[in-house]
């Protein structure tokens, strides 16, 4: 079981790599534009500083369960469902040089609603596009942050 415990640390301590590393590459695109404004890398840094401390409490938490536990169940569901969320996240970012922020974005909440959290499509498809406007409104319309467009250009790339 420890074994167990150990994968949920591994994809943890991956993850908080892989948002460090969101955040040091979100200099690139600029935090800020001319007069203070919320630039495009705005977005990518506070996800991936987030994401980074959130991801660093639970590895801390994973480790010292797995230093505590010798014979306790750990349900195998739970570690391949973490990993499951890990590896669409990890396509979703993939995805969004392709088919720009929303679309990948809105793709991932389909897919953990519909495939991981087992919703019937419709629903699914429903939080998929709510998740999705919403996050248009709120960084686009709202705070005029720019989202990458990818090739398809969806997003408000500015």
């Amino acid at each position: 079981m420890r074994s167990l415990l150990r994968g949920e640390s591994a994809v943890w301590a991956l993850l908080v790599c892989l948002s460090v590393a969101m955040a040091a590459v979100s200099f690139g695109y600029g935090i800020t534009k001319e007069g203070g404004q919320v630039g495009p890398g705005f977005l990518p840094l506070v996800s991936g500083v987030a994401l980074a401390v959130l991801s660093a409490a639970l590895l801390t938490q994973s480790v010292r369960r797995t230093q505590e536990t010798s014979e306790e169940e750990v349900d195998p569901a739970r570690i391949r469902t973490l990993w499951t969320v890990f590896g669409l996240l990890l396509v979703a970012l993939l995805l969004v040089p392709l088919l720009g922020f929303l679309v990948a974005f809105g793709l991932l909440v389909f897919a953990v609603s519909a495939f991981v959290e087992k919703r019937r499509v419709l629903p699914a498809a429903g939080v998929a596009v709510a998740a999705t406007l919403v996050i248009y409104a709120v960084f686009v319309l709202f705070l005029a942050v720019p989202l990458p467009g990818g090739l398809l250009g969806v997003g408000g790339d500015g």
